[in-house]
């Protein structure tokens, strides 16, 4: 007898709330259809300690197959550290507004596509940056002015693209250059910038390019600066599919860094608001984190 794949489905009921049909729906619709998949849900309630602790604990069951992800950057960044150094993999149903890491992998934005290729177990290593000790970034994280979007974004409740145009402005109008220090191990740098990313992966969530070298399994991030920013460079940044102009960026890579402002700076991680801090510690986990990707991403 064949023996089933066992995947755990991790949701958030919040998310896809533009969509005519709930990621949960979504869910039991494809079970429904393969009976050689056991699938096991778990709706998370808003209480991020609690319900990191039932999937750590779901997690040290034995036979899962995957765990899939429904739902944001957040939703996906929760499982990521629940299966860091695991040889579970995981898989990304993008659910959220942006689905940044989504994007970057590559996996498809349609729901039954996305959940093909679970079934199609095409599994990639990829690399994670351990921030401050305490925090994982699996995609973008940064100082300056798109940490602050995030954080009039996410205080706004504003929702469509008038809405979030509105805050994108708001954001270019307070703008700030900022000192920083940056010690990659190798050099010690003095810079002024208006954001400073730290880049495991590529693109974010609107298909901009911050960062065009990016390689999730090289065991290197990149620190990207933007020295330079216009208004026009802000919205291309923000809502065009091309790379940010290199004459107004600097990328340094590196395995790990320590960045200093004097002044505290906001900050946030894959798309979550951490407040202002004027020091940042991160550094690569090597291939720390497997995947389910597009077979045409995955390694060999």
């Amino acid at each position: 007898m064949e023996k089933k794949l066992r995947l755990l489905f991790v949701i958030n009921p919040a998310a896809g709330a533009a969509r005519k049909v709930a990621p949960q729906e979504a869910v039991q619709r494809f079970l429904a259809h393969r009976p050689e998949v056991r699938g096991e849900l778990l709706l998370l309630t808003g209480d991020p300690a609690g319900d990191e602790a039932r999937l750590q604990q779901l997690l040290q069951e034995e036979g899962w197959s995957g765990v899939v992800a429904a739902g944001g950057d957040g939703t996906v960044k929760m499982v990521a550290t629940c299966l860091l150094n695991k040889e579970i993999p995981l898989g990304i149903l993008p659910a959220g507004s942006a689905n940044g890491m989504a994007r970057d992998l590559c996996i498809p934005e349609s729901w039954e596509a996305a959940l093909e290729l679970v079934m199609q177990a095409h599994v990639r290593k990829i690399d994670v940056i351990r921030i401050n000790g305490r925090d994982i970034s699996i995609h973008l994280s940064d100082i300056g002015l798109n940490a602050l979007l995030v954080k009039y974004f996410q205080r706004s409740g504003v929702r469509g693209m008038t809405g979030y145009a509105r805050v994108v402005l708001k954001t270019f109008w307070y703008r700030q250059r900022f000192a920083v220090e940056i010690d990659n191990g190798a050099d010690q740098l003095s810079r002024e910038a208006f954001m400073i990313v730290l880049a495991n992966a590529g693109k974010y969530g609107t298909g901009a390019c911050i960062n065009p070298v990016s390689d999730l399994s090289d065991g290197i991030f990149e620190v990207v600066l933007i020295k330079e920013l216009s208004l026009l460079e802000t919205l291309k940044m923000l809502f065009v599919r091309r790379p940010f102009n290199p004459h107004k960026t600097e990328i340094i890579r590196a395995r790990k860094v320590y960045i200093h402002t004097p002044g505290k700076a906001e900050f946030q991680i894959d798309g979550e608001y951490m407040g202002k801090v004027n020091e940042v510690a991160a550094e690569v986990m090597p291939r720390a984190l497997a995947v389910f990707v597009p077979s045409q991403v995955s390694e060999g």
